[in-house]
């Protein structure tokens, strides 16, 4: 407290002597040393010599709602008419981005988070708005702003090329087609493959069986070779498509404009496309 009070006496005498920007420091840290309404009239007063008509604004209305009915009827209108003076000096601006959670500035000071729904108030004059996030390049407009303009500025915002370390780190896409295209050659060679053996049961026994003729021998023995052939077909093909797959899986093209495809045929699997 006797820190406070040896501030707000110094930012006194300052403000006597003109030098109102010394002056508002020395009563700002008052204020933080010991918070009273009383202080943010002397606050706005020093904002409002220095041409800052939004901050001193703020602190005349701040100094009306924390005061309340301590104030005096006489020192409220005052303060009123104080405000009511300020209101015409100042601009409002909408400020949008294409980019959510982007942070605003006006004049290196902080406003807030995109998207911002509440209306800016800015001081009249040249204003440096810009919008900064991790990750795009910083967007900045110029605006000059007069008194009671109403004015919106759109900041378009462009992502950061990823270095080769972030693209590493992006998951790869999966060829799912290719994948599937190999999960149904293993089913076939393993369908083919049981045919094969039931047909190499069957014909052990036609050769077996007495009285089994020559013709009936022959078409168990062809229908065991079809079959066969067909397991081999589709175990290599199987074999073929998954290293395609393994293949894609690993080197992925990162710009995804490699349009491949498995394409079956009767005597195996081939990769198409273009790179």
């Amino acid at each position: 407290m006797e820190e406070a009070r040896t501030r707000y006496t110094r930012g006194l005498k300052l403000y006597e002597e003109g030098n109102t920007v010394a002056a508002r420091v020395e009563f700002e840290r008052a204020y933080e040393l010991a918070p009273t309404y009383r202080i943010l009239y002397n606050i706005g007063l020093c904002y409002k010599k220095t041409n800052d008509y939004v901050e001193a604004l703020r602190a005349f209305e701040r100094y009306l709602t924390d005061g309340g009915d301590e104030i005096p009827e006489e020192r409220r209108n005052a303060v009123n008419k104080e405000i009511q003076d300020l209101r015409p000096n100042i601009a409002t601006v909408t400020i949008t981005t294409n980019v959510p959670g982007a942070t605003i500035t006006v004049d290196d000071v902080a406003v807030g988070q995109t998207p911002i729904t509440h209306k800016i108030l800015v001081n009249p004059g040249r204003r440096r708005i810009a919008a900064t996030k991790t990750g795009t390049f910083p967007a900045t407009k110029s605006v000059v702003f007069a008194g009671s303009d109403v004015e919106l500025v759109s900041l378009e915002m462009v992502a950061l090329p990823k270095t080769e370390g972030e693209r590493e780190r992006e998951p790869r896409s999966v060829p799912w087609a290719a994948w599937a295209v190999t999960g149904a050659l293993a089913a076939g060679a393993g369908v083919m493959g049981i045919l094969a053996l039931k047909a190499n049961s069957d014909q052990d026994d036609t050769v077996g069986r007495a009285g089994a003729t020559r013709s009936e021998i022959d078409s168990a023995r062809s229908k065991t070779k079809t079959f066969s052939v067909l397991a081999d077909v589709f175990t290599g093909s199987a074999v073929v498509a998954g290293g395609i797959s393994l293949y894609l899986t690993l080197h992925k093209s990162e710009k995804s404009d490699a349009q491949t495809a498995a394409r079956v045929t009767p005597g195996g699997v081939s990769l198409v496309g273009r790179f």
